[in-house]
């Protein structure tokens, strides 16, 4: 049903009911037969025009910024200017321009520090194992050391002790190594030193005994008595040594041997804690370079993204329809040279394509409101045109801007969705809607014109007949039309347009179904 006959739908249907039940009466006045029938329910309301999908162009950057151009209000972005990146707005990106420069170099810089401490990190890493494994090759050298001085069993035992008494370890059968070697050596050189005197000392015996007998000189005696003397000096010589290895050279040999054992542990102790502080001082090094660039990434990855957002190009079809400045604002209205916040909205692009109508309903007819309900729409700047519609949308709370200006008013934003636009239709035009709620049946009703509603908010109906009002109660209704529930019956006459009367006098009369003047 298009929308012209939909309106002229209900004006017949309005025209033929007042003109089949009115008539005028004997003095001229309108009168209207009460009858049983249906009627339409409608809600009426006047709203504004508004686009179904509008793209706002909003300043987001972290700052304000000043405009340096921005394109004609009114202008009508195409398809082809969105493929071609039309820029719609540029704001003033010199700072910027000098902001990314600063940022770069610190971020060259950062990557560069990285770059060093990684290598760093390798050459300590690698530097740890060198020292580690040089201290661990000490360690097995010492151990080795000891070993070779008393044994392995020896060396294994007073590894990591010292034994209370280290000359006894000469007697300990579990000997072994160099100092075994040592005092075998030793004992040989005193036994082999005690034959050496022994034979000498035969031989002089022997020598003496020729020598009484005059068969050997006295040169020959005196040299074996010499040989007697040497190889007591060698006996001599030979136990002074054993004693001094008994007494200096094991004790002094297995001190330095298991005190460099145990210096060679501690130094690898000590190497490996140096080892692992140098790494986690690199490592933290590394991390702090490492988020000493990522904050320079960051920083300089904002100031180009803020550099890009000083040009915004268009990215949707529209008009351009400049953002009002808001009341309290003494900016001006946008244009080149004004400074705009972060988040302001510098351009509404309006999609023409798709249109809304939206009104706000009073909280005494919202529920006769549903969403799909049909309804037409006409625009104040277009007369005799009439757009058709569907409710598309319907608010579950009041308005609340609108409750904080009026508190003793509650109502509901709904938004009615046009099934076609025009080349004329505009955002911000005046339009008026009416809402086909519903459509009720078999019910008594009066023109809305001929209820009286006195200071009590009582509700009253003037009998033609009996020149007298009657109190009656209302149901649902029309801009035309109000039901009645009470108070009349069907083909009572009433007048169109009810006299002035004094509620207060003629209360009992409308009670009581007197008539004035009697």
């Amino acid at each position: 049903m298009s929308g012209k006959f939909f309106k002229v739908c209900l004006a017949v249907a309005a025209a033929l009911a007042l003109n089949s039940c009115s008539k005028k009466d004997s003095e001229g006045g309108m009168t209207f037969s009460v009858r049983r029938s249906g009627f339409p329910i409608t809600v009426v309301e006047s709203g504004n025009v508004e686009a179904a999908v509008s793209n706002n162009i909003v300043q987001k950057i972290n700052k304000t910024v000043k405009i340096l151009s921005i394109v004609e209000e009114g202008t009508t972005l195409t398809e082809q200017d969105v493929a071609d990146g039309r820029i719609i707005v540029q704001f003033e990106s010199r700072d910027f321009e000098d902001l990314v420069y600063d940022r770069q170099t610190a971020f060259e810089n950062a990557d560069a520090s990285v770059v060093k401490a990684e290598e760093d990190l390798a050459i300590q890493l690698s530097t740890n194992e060198s020292s580690i494994r040089s201290a661990e090759l000490n360690v097995i050298y010492a151990e080795n050391d000891l070993k070779k001085l008393v044994g392995e069993e020896l060396a294994g035992l007073y590894a990591t002790k010292m034994p209370e008494d280290i000359g006894k370890l000469l007697e300990d059968k579990r000997l072994g190594g160099q100092a075994l070697l040592d005092l075998v050596t030793y004992k040989s050189d005193i036994e082999l030193a005690q034959i050496k005197l022994n034979r000498a000392v035969q031989t002089l015996e022997f020598t003496q005994k020729l020598y009484d007998k005059q068969f050997v000189s006295k040169n020959e005696l005196e040299t074996d008595a010499l040989d007697v003397e040497s190889q007591k000096k060698a006996l001599q010589t030979t136990k002074g040594k054993y004693e001094i290895f008994l007494a200096y050279d094991f004790i002094k040999d297995f001190y330095k041997a298991q005190s460099t054992l145990l210096e060679s542990r501690d130094t690898l102790d000590r190497t490996r804690a140096q080892a692992r502080s140098k790494q986690v001082s690199a490592e933290s090094t590394l991390r702090t370079a490492r988020q000493t660039l990522a904050r320079a990434t960051k920083r300089l990855e904002e100031s180009k993204a803020d550099l890009e957002l000083c040009t915004i190009r268009a990215t949707s079809p529209g008009l351009v329809v400049y953002e009002p400045q808001p009341q309290w604002s003494n900016s001006g209205p946008i244009q080149a040279g004004s400074e705009i916040r972060q988040g302001q909205v510098v351009i509404q692009l309006p999609d023409l394509s798709k249109m809304v109508v939206k009104v706000r309903i009073h909280e005494s007819q919202i529920d006769t409101v549903a969403v799909g309900q049909r309804a037409q729409v006409t625009i104040d700047a277009m007369p005799g045109q009439v757009f058709m519609g569907t409710v598309t949308r319907k608010s579950f709370l009041p308005d609340s801007q609108r409750r904080w200006m009026n508190e003793g008013v509650k109502v509901y934003a709904t938004e009615i969705t046009l099934d076609e636009t025009s080349d004329n239709l505009r955002p911000g035009m005046n339009a008026t809607a009416e809402i086909v709620a519903e459509r009720v049946e078999d019910v008594l009703y009066v023109p809305c014109q001929s209820v009286y509603t006195d200071e009590k908010e009582r509700h009253f109906c003037y009998l033609a007949e009996e020149k007298r009002p009657v109190l009656v109660t209302l149901g649902r209704r029309n801009r035309i039309f109000v039901e009645i529930t009470s108070g009349l019956s069907e083909n009572d006459v009433i007048l169109m347009n009810p006299p002035e009367f004094s509620t207060e006098k003629n209360e009992e009369k409308a009670e009581n179904g007197e008539a004035d003047g009697e």
